[in-house]
C-alpha cells in the first residue's frame, strides 16, 4: 500500500513539473537552487520537465510493484 501511495505522489509532482516547471523557481522555495543558479532559464525548464518524467515514470514502476505485492 505504501509503494502505491508513493508512486501516486510521483506522478502527482511529475505532472505539475510537465505542467508548470517553474512552479517552484522563486515562488514556494526561498533559497535558488543550484540548478537554477547554473542553467539558464530554457535549460532549466527542459531540466524540470525531463524531471518531470522521471517522476512519472518512477511513479509508474512503484504502483506496477505495489500491485503485484497485494
Amino acid at each position: 500500500m505504501l509503494l502505491i501511495v508513493l508512486g501516486i505522489v510521483l506522478i502527482v509532482f511529475g505532472v505539475i513539473y510537465q505542467v508548470k516547471p517553474d512552479l517552484f523557481k522563486r515562488w514556494f522555495w526561498k533559497r535558488t537552487s543550484i540548478a537554477q543558479r547554473l542553467l539558464s532559464p530554457e535549460a532549466y525548464i527542459k531540466y524540470m520537465k525531463g524531471l518531470g518524467w522521471l517522476y512519472i515514470i518512477g511513479g509508474i514502476v512503484l504502483c506496477v510493484i505495489g500491485f503485484a505485492h497485494s
